[in-house]
Formats: structure tokens, C-alpha cells, sequence
């Protein structure tokens, strides 16, 4: 199962000369040619997958103190 998310409340696209839409800026499907298209918007963000495959930055050293001259 595929999510996407899209800024835009009602985002319509078309598959196979069909008018899909977004519904409250979510959409979720199955069918392999709607998921092929929707991959290609600029507007519409898969949320499912990007959950798992965000790396988490990594993480610094701690600074390194210098004693001040006086």
C-alpha cells in the first residue's frame, strides 16, 4: 500500500485517461499505474516509504574546550 501526501487539498491527476484526485491532501493505493504516476508529480510526497528510509544525521563530537589566556 502506497500513501502520498500533497500540499494541495484536492491535487487531480489523471492514470489511463481516468481523473484521480486527492482526498484532504492524502491519497492511498495499490494499483501499480497510479503509484508510477504519482511518483512523477512534483507535488505529491510518498509518506509510507519515507518514514523508513531517512537517515538520521549524524551525530557531532563535542567541542573542545581551550584555556583562555590571561
Amino acid at each position: 500500500m502506497a500513501k502520498y501526501e500533497s500540499r494541495y487539498k484536492s491535487l487531480g491527476f489523471y492514470v489511463n485517461g481516468e481523473l484521480k484526485r486527492f482526498n484532504n491532501g492524502t491519497y492511498t493505493t495499490e494499483d501499480v499505474d497510479e503509484i508510477a504516476v504519482l511518483d512523477a508529480i512534483t507535488d505529491a510526497k510518498r509518506i509510507d516509504k519515507a518514514e523508513t528510509t531517512e537517515a538520521k544525521p549524524a551525530s557531532k563530537a563535542p567541542a573542545k574546550r581551550t584555556a583562555s589566556a590571561k
